[in-house]
């Protein structure tokens, strides 16, 4: 596969879009699914002790959702509202018990309820302070809402509270990562593996920042490395597709994505990656695969429901693109780069000039004011090709209007003016005798 040299400007900034929703090396790495349900540590007690023992009743319940949550797992659909009532009964019998209430956010994270999950991770690790899993997954829900100082306290916390823990300064080595302290980032990397040596996460935190680095020898060297501990790693093969990518070589870039497709068929971030090699290469037909596989698993952001627009487009569907712009817009009404391209759809493929302005009108509204459209935007020349087009409707129109009329009749021809009549002639005067 090659890459044109020069792709469309538009073309360009859906790439970029797509990039920041999957993994890029400038990013955060893709989050981490929520953790799986825990098992009660606490001890068994027949009823409830005055030293704090949990009610027997409580852990018995508890422990048969977690049975009905491990049966689930194996479920296309599992019954998520039944797993939440059966753990909230375990937490009703004994509210004392913590991983009732860690349950129920991992319950809550799943369904996207991410504000009452932050509420029980705490309530949690309020009732248990021990409860590990619960203070990561506060952690990293902090960090996703970018507040990185605090999720860097909150990593640090966890760190000195148990001093073995490679996990932590994992988390804490992308958080350094991400605010460019390269040396910080490296020195975490290093205490993991030291904690241990096959942490493959640590690998993957340094060759990112290899890369943001540019250092792209060396993030190679260490993906092989980590290839070698585990090779069957779907992450570490995108990784060194990145690095390819950034080293200009994007055949070798989609060797490295279908490695990691081989391994894991949904693997979210070996999509993206792919796609966006496809539609670099305008191989609409192979874009459109893979951002449809996206959208059916679960992964159809907004930033992937427009690239999928735009990879219609380019397969001369505009009534699929339009409805992928639509699927866009509905997740997030500020993607600026949706209204434009469904304007270029509109006035180009669909012939509706005029529903093409209001989308570029729209789009410098998102953008903030026509101040903020780029240097180098292609609206300017669109906006007078759509005016044009409308006013050349209009005309047609107006032409098409007239001729439907009827034609004014012809002006009756005027009735032949009679010759006037000859003069009798006068009879001569008699003679006289």
């Amino acid at each position: 596969m090659r890459c044109c040299p020069r792709l469309p400007l538009l073309l360009s900034a859906v790439l970029t879009l797509l990039g920041l929703s999957g993994c890029a090396t400038s990013g955060a790495s893709a989050p981490e699914a929520a953790p799986a349900p825990v098992k009660a540590t606490a001890p068994a007690a027949v009823e409830p002790q005055p030293d704090g023992g949990l009610s027997s009743r409580a852990l018995a319940l508890f422990d048969s959702a977690n049975q009905s949550a491990a049966a689930q797992s194996k479920a296309a659909a599992p019954d998520n509202a039944a797993l939440e009532r059966q753990y909230d009964a375990a937490r009703v019998a004994d509210p004392r018990l913590a991983e009732a209430d860690f349950n129920l956010a991992v319950l809550a994270e799943r369904r996207g309820k991410r504000e009452q999950a932050f509420l029980l991770y705490r309530s949690a690790l309020d009732k248990k302070p021990s409860l590990k899993v619960a203070a990561e997954a506060l952690a990293r829900m902090t960090a996703e809402q970018g507040d990185v100082p605090s999720a860097m306290a909150q990593w640090n916390d966890i760190a000195q509270k148990f001093p073995d823990d490679s996990g932590a300064r994992v988390a804490l080595a992308d958080l350094y990562r991400l605010s460019s302290d390269h040396d910080r980032c490296l020195e975490y990397c290093r205490q993991a593996l030291i904690r241990d040596p096959k942490n493959v996460a640590a690998y993957k935190v340094m060759m990112r920042s290899d890369l943001d680095r540019k250092q792209y020898a060396l993030a190679r060297l260490v993906g092989l490395r980590a290839l070698k501990i585990e090779e069957k790693n779907a992450g570490l093969y995108v990784l060194l597709g990145q690095v390819a990518l950034a080293e200009g070589q994007p055949d070798q870039a989609a060797v490295q994505f279908k490695k990691a497709l081989e391994l894991k068929a949904d693997d979210r971030p070996a999509l993206v990656e792919l796609s966006r090699v496809a539609l670099a290469e305008q191989d609409y037909a192979l874009a459109e695969s893979l951002l449809r596989r996206l959208v059916e698993s679960g992964g159809g952001t907004a930033e992937v429901q427009l690239a999928l627009g735009v990879a219609y487009k380019g397969l001369g569907q505009p009534d699929k693109a339009l409805l992928a712009y639509d699927a866009a817009e509905k997740l997030n009404g500020r993607l600026a780069a949706v209204y434009l391209d469904r304007g270029i759809c509109l006035q180009r493929m669909k012939g509706a000039p005029d529903r093409a302005l209001e989308q570029y009108k729209r789009y410098v509204e998102v953008l903030g004011g026509e101040q903020a459209v780029p240097d180098n935007s292609p609206l300017p020349a669109l906006r007078r090709e759509a005016e044009q087009m409308v006013r050349a409707k209009a005309e047609a129109q107006k032409v098409e209007e007239q001729a439907r009329m009827p034609a004014p009749a012809a002006p009756a021809a005027p009735k032949p003016t009679p010759a006037p009549a000859a003069p009798k002639p006068t009879p001569a005067p008699a003679a006289h005798p």
